[in-house]
């Protein structure tokens, strides 16, 4: 079996059938929960779903940073997933719940201060650049980490979400933004699979960002949809992430550093594309593509490790 992510190629790829046929349409949930490369843990309840949750908050918050941040967890049934979203504000923790109920997989990350400061912040430099263009609030909605389902039960919480309400009013986000701490981007980039698999496309763009706190890095990866191999049930070829961009800021060094996909940065080293986050063409002279210069990045990234 071929991983979900392979680094020298365009998208994450797949080699298992789908989740409800074999025709090859989806990425199986075993795939995305990757199952194979961390194996989850029994469910043995709530209690000590609890006690897991609270002692890698604490580790987090001592500063262990290159611990895995997520919890994998096997026979989980509809009504205990039910009993955790019900009672998570018991957990000890805030928590982020990815849950497979063909597989009884519950996934549960935790976030980290860093995880949170690097997604909400950079959440607020977008709405700023949006705000400057005077696009209304209705096209640029935030959903916070408002939980979608796919077509076949599984269902996701993301970092941050936006979505344009003109559009669409309810259903999928354009944009996900997904953080998590150093070991976390395997699990990172099965979550861009996730969304861009599970929405059929409705997904258009996702900002991973990896948090090196030990180091002082900062990486974020930004990826777009396209199509995978045509199947005989879809001649179109079913969605898959492709990779565009990988930004590297080392805060760790003096002056700080940036690199994109491995070279000095440009002037401006990270765009959205207008239509990706909106959803429709923009309308000059105001409306243009989100962009972000050097400055703003390295002033984003010590943000993050105050």
């Amino acid at each position: 079996m071929t991983s979900l992510y392979n680094g020298d190629s365009d998208y994450l790829s797949s080699s298992i059938p789908a989740n409800t046929t074999q025709d090859g349409t989806m990425v199986s949930s075993s795939e995305l929960a990757l199952t194979s490369i961390y194996p989850p843990t029994d469910f043995t309840g709530f209690e000590a779903l609890k006690d897991a949750v609270t002692a890698k908050a604490a580790s987090l918050g001592r500063g262990g940073h290159h611990q895995y941040q997520y919890i994998s967890l096997k026979n989980v049934r509809r009504r205990d997933f039910d009993l955790i979203e019900a009672n998570r504000q018991e957990l000890g923790s805030v928590v982020r719940l990815t849950y497979f109920p063909d597989i009884e997989t519950l996934i549960v990350k935790v976030p980290s201060r860093e995880h949170e400061i690097a997604h909400t912040n950079i959440g607020q430099y977008i709405t700023r650049k949006v705000d400057r263009m005077n696009i209304p609030f209705v096209e640029f909605l935030a959903l916070g980490a408002t939980k979608h389902t796919g077509p076949t039960s599984s269902s996701k919480e993301c970092d941050s979400s936006w979505t344009n309400t003109v559009l669409r009013p309810r259903g999928w986000p354009y944009m996900v933004i997904e953080a998590g701490v150093s070991e976390s981007m395997p699990r990172l980039r099965a979550d861009a699979a996730w969304w861009f698999v599970n929405s059929n496309g409705a997904v258009k763009v996702v900002l991973l960002i990896r948090v090196d706190a030990q180091r002082k890095m900062l990486t974020i990866e930004k990826y777009d949809r396209t199509r995978g191999p045509a199947t005989r049930s879809n001649p179109q070829g079913p969605w898959r992430p492709r990779k565009l961009t990988t930004v590297t800021i080392n805060q760790q060094v003096n002056p700080a550093t940036i690199q994109v996909d491995g070279r000095n940065a440009t002037p401006r080293p990270l765009t959205l594309e207008f239509e990706l986050v909106f959803g429709r063409p923009p309308n000059p002279p105001l409306e243009r593509d989100i962009t972000f210069t050097n400055t703003e990045l390295l002033e984003w990234s010590r943000l993050v490790f105050l």
